[in-house]
């Protein structure tokens, strides 16, 4: 009894350190073109942000979400650019019913956009919002080295018009321990129905638990190919954080 409690508590605390950690990443094709930054922030237990920009002085996204501790499913995300303020403008909604069902509510200029879709496994980590509850997840699991299965949904924004699916479950299998960035890293096998028959691989920190690198056969966004996501720092603070936002517009032009 004594031990699953303690197991209990490990799950459902952040890990040391993670809160106000950001992850600095950069989300690409596979090769290394139409990179993007990616900065995942943790600003209290439960909680994340993330910026997303191609470059300073241009459109940035700053999506927010409410992630449940204990099982790592995020229940809300709200979706949104980042004023020159640092602060976030809000215009899409996403929520989970408790039982898989994902809705998604953004406002747009010509009128109100509705999205509905049933995810059959749970939890579920949006592949468009680039792994950043996943990493969150991954960094608070007490035995970093055993597999996992999550589902994959998918919002997607395409000149066609936007479509919200469940793209299936996704498994990660642990291969073996390497180095990855001068550190010891778990590396893992990702399949699944999510990736249609074939495989991808994910590198995680072994003493600290966030992703490294994550390579994916299909793409996440419109105009992408397939899908590489790579970490290239790790900063600590609230500070840091404000800064890696007000970087973004210092010296832009007004307009």
């Amino acid at each position: 009894m004594i031990r699953t409690a303690v197991l209990a508590l490990l799950l459902a605390t952040p890990a040391a350190g993670q809160v106000d950690r950001t992850w600095h990443y950069i989300r690409s094709n596979d090769d290394g073109s139409l990179p993007e930054a990616v900065h995942v922030h943790v600003p209290a237990a439960g909680q994340l942000a993330v910026m997303k920009a191609v470059s300073r002085c241009t459109r940035a996204a700053l999506v927010t979400a409410s992630i449940d501790q204990a099982t790592g499913q995020a229940s809300e995300l709200v979706g949104g650019q980042q004023g020159r303020d640092g602060n976030q403008q809000a215009f899409a909604w996403f929520r989970e019913d408790g039982a898989g069902q994902l809705t998604a509510r953004a406002a747009l200029p010509d009128g109100e956009l509705r999205l509905a879709t049933l995810v059959g496994t749970r939890p579920w980590h949006l592949y468009d919002f680039d792994f950043a509850s996943l990493t969150l997840w991954l960094a608070s699991r007490p035995d970093r080295r055993a597999g996992f299965r999550i589902g994959l949904p998918l919002l997607l924004i395409a000149p066609r018009g936007p479509t919200l699916a469940d793209l299936g479950a996704m498994d990660g299998h642990f291969l073996g321990e390497t180095q990855a960035m001068g550190r010891p890293a778990l590396l893992f096998q990702l399949r699944g129905p999510a990736l249609a028959g074939k495989t991808g691989t994910l590198l995680v920190d072994a003493g600290q638990g966030h992703i490294i690198e994550a390579r994916l056969p299909i793409p996440n966004h419109d105009g992408y190919r397939d899908f590489r996501l790579r970490l290239t720092g790790v900063s600590d603070g609230a500070a840091a954080w404000a800064e890696t936002r007000a970087a973004h517009w210092r010296g832009c032009r007004a307009g």
